[in-house]
């Protein structure tokens, strides 16, 4: 019978994954997993996801990502989402090192569907186990290392031993002919998938983290089944509509994202406005079960179409985006394409439970915390959903463009699509909001020429112009000294979303790791989540939240310094030690950080930043953020 080994979603999703080699069943046996199975789940949005995964793929040039090019295409056939439910694995290396040091022979049987005796057939003493060591090239190809022929005699590689010469460095190790005692230095060789440079391989041992680096991208706002049916229509049609609920425009300010979309869906279906769907299922089962009669139920069915009527009038695309261009100044191209992102911002209020501090006494300590910091609310969100989805992995470098980007192999049982691995749960999240004339006006301290748009309304005109600064920009790359608007932004809420998080890790009791960001720029705002199912399980942030805020928010502010200044401070005033998280919390590789956006100092690419956005909003701000 095999052995089975259990692991639950969350390490699939970050370790246990195809073409990733393990040390299976305690140790006992090392093992390459070949394929992860399972179902798509129903609840998680494919184009969604997709969407996702296509905008963080774009960050590597095509050339690195050879496999990867076709997914920024539209109705995408060569991918799909699979929940992870059972994985399957193959003993690897099947290369066989005797543990006898005056014998160290190496077996490969690499080739060969049997497998040796537990001793060395050469000594007949030695215990034989799987060699450690496996070649990687940047391009994803993974083999066995395995011993050379002998350059001096005929005993090809039947002979060769491994030398360690008691060195744990690869450099040190040789190859030694038993046969005639000569002796060559391990080479990993070329990879034969490659031309051109850059084709050599390299030695390492198997569990070491350059071998294998996962690409995983978070989702907090997933789109419902009705929402994903909406924006699979023209943008045109629905992006104007969530502007406008985003700006917070009274002509829809009633009406809830869902009741938008069903309505446009409605009439796309029937060419009119009409009852949607579920309100006529409603009042049909009411009827059936006998809670309304006949005559309650055609009275119901007026009032519906009375008010589908009413909604269909004021849902009008074309007029709503004619509006918004008008008071915010920002191009109509800007709103239709920011759509998405806005809705991003609306989904948490929509379908989740919400509470901010602004429901506070104006005198509580988090409330005049927060304002001496620039943050118009925080909102603690229960029930949220979050997806996690692992779509590729690269070998010996990590980061766009220092490695190829690889989609994980398809199978038979993935239909011959790549799978892109997905789990879903409901947890809760912190939302931080900084406040836009605050934003503007520190700017504007720190000497950047703001040019914002003139609208008919000078709210909706500030709010306009950090949308129509995010618009269509990769973050995830280095921002030069040729955007300093974007850079000043962005850095500002990337910096101080990890400060959040390493002080939040300390008074939950959290690993750091535990904890990511999610940053939606062109609204000001950022999310803290827990990245594994058990840190989003267990109440720490909701603890946080309505115990520890104030003295969370306290040691933010206070903790300016880093272990390392002031040499930090004047190379850009991030690292490891002060701004830096891991790959598994900072979704943007790191980039773009700075203390200088909150603090005041230097950074490394716009250099002195004059005052920081803290002292700032606590000293000279006219516009104090309204909690």
């Amino acid at each position: 019978m095999p052995e089975v080994m259990t692991r639950g979603k969350n390490q699939v999703l970050f370790g246990y994954l195809p073409e990733k080699t393990i040390d299976f069943t305690k140790g006992m046996a090392i093992a390459r997993i070949t394929e992860i199975r399972g179902m798509r789940p129903p609840e998680i949005s494919y184009s969604a996801v997709l969407r996702r995964v296509a905008a963080e793929v774009r960050a590597w040039n095509e050339v690195n990502r050879p496999r990867m090019r076709d997914i920024v295409l539209s109705n995408n056939t060569k991918f799909d989402l699979i929940e992870p439910q059972e994985g399957q694995c193959e003993l690897f290396p099947k290369v066989f090192w005797c543990q006898n040091r005056s014998c160290a022979r190496v077996l490969d049987f690499t080739r060969s569907n049997r497998l040796p005796t537990a001793t060395c057939p050469d000594c007949n003493t030695g215990r034989l186990v799987q060699l450690r060591f496996v070649k990687i090239h940047r391009c994803g190809n993974l083999e066995p290392l395995t011993p050379p022929s002998c350059r001096n005699c005929s005993s090809g590689t039947g002979k060769m031993a491994l030398d360690t010469r008691s060195s744990e460095h690869i450099g040190s190790f040789r190859w030694v002919c038993r046969n005639c005692r000569s002796t060559q230095r391990v080479y990993a060789g070329v990879c034969p998938y490659c031309t051109g440079e850059n084709r050599e391989m390299e030695i390492q041992v198997h569990r070491a983290g350059k071998t294998y680096y996962p690409y995983t991208t978070t989702l907090l706002n997933i789109p419902d089944r009705k929402l994903e049916a909406l924006l699979e229509r023209d943008a045109s049609i629905w992006a104007p509509l969530v502007a406008a609920k985003f700006l917070g425009l009274p002509d829809l300010s009633d009406l809830s994202l869902l009741e938008i979309a069903s309505t446009i869906l409605t009439e796309d279906s029937v060419g009119g406005s009409s009852i949607p769907a579920d309100d006529l299922a409603t009042v049909t089962e009411r009827f059936q079960s006998g809670e309304i009669d006949a005559e309650q139920m055609v009275l119901e069915i007026e009032r519906l179409r009375s008010q589908a009527d009413r909604r269909s009038r004021r849902i009008d695309p074309s007029a709503t985006l004619t509006s918004i261009v008008e008071r915010t100044g920002v191009s109509s191209d800007v709103w239709v394409s920011s759509g998405y992102t806005l809705m991003e911002s609306l989904l948490p209020s929509e379908t989740a439970s919400t509470k901010g501090i602004a429901s506070r006494r104006e005198d509580s300590p988090e409330r005049l915390i927060a304002g001496e910091m620039g943050i118009s609310d925080i909102e603690l969100v229960s029930d949220f959903p979050i997806v996690t989805a692992t779509y590729g992995y690269s070998r010996s470098e990590y980061g766009p463009n220092n490695a190829h980007l690889n989609p994980f192999p398809a199978t038979q049982s993935s239909g011959g699509k790549h799978p892109i691995f997905a789990d879903k749960v409901r947890a809760d999240a912190i939302r931080i909001k900084l406040d836009p004339q605050t934003v503007l006006e520190w700017m504007a301290a720190c000497g950047l020429h703001i040019n914002p748009p003139t609208g008919t309304n000078s709210n909706l005109s500030r709010l306009g112009y950090f949308v129509q600064l995010a618009n269509d920009v990769d973050l995830l790359e280095p921002i030069g000294v040729d955007a300093p608007e974007l850079r000043t932004v962005f850095g500002l809420l990337h910096t101080l979303s990890h400060l959040c998080i390493r002080q939040a890790a300390l008074l939950c009791g959290l690993e750091r790791t535990s904890l990511s960001e999610y940053i939606l720029p062109s609204s000001l705002e950022f999310f803290l989540y827990g990245n594994h199912r058990e840190s989003r399980t267990i109440g720490a942030l909701t603890a946080l939240f309505d115990q520890s805020l104030s003295q969370w928010l306290m040691a933010i502010m206070e903790n300016r310094d880093c272990v390392y200044d002031p040499v930090c401070r004047d190379q850009g005033s991030a690292c490891h030690a002060c701004a830096h998280l891991a790959e598994t919390s900072c979704r943007f590789f790191n980039l773009n950080l700075s203390r200088s956006f909150i603090f005041g100092g230097n950074d490394q690419v716009l250099g002195n930043v004059s005052v920081g956005y803290f002292d700032y909003a606590k000293h000279y701000s006219s516009g104090a953020a309204t909690l």
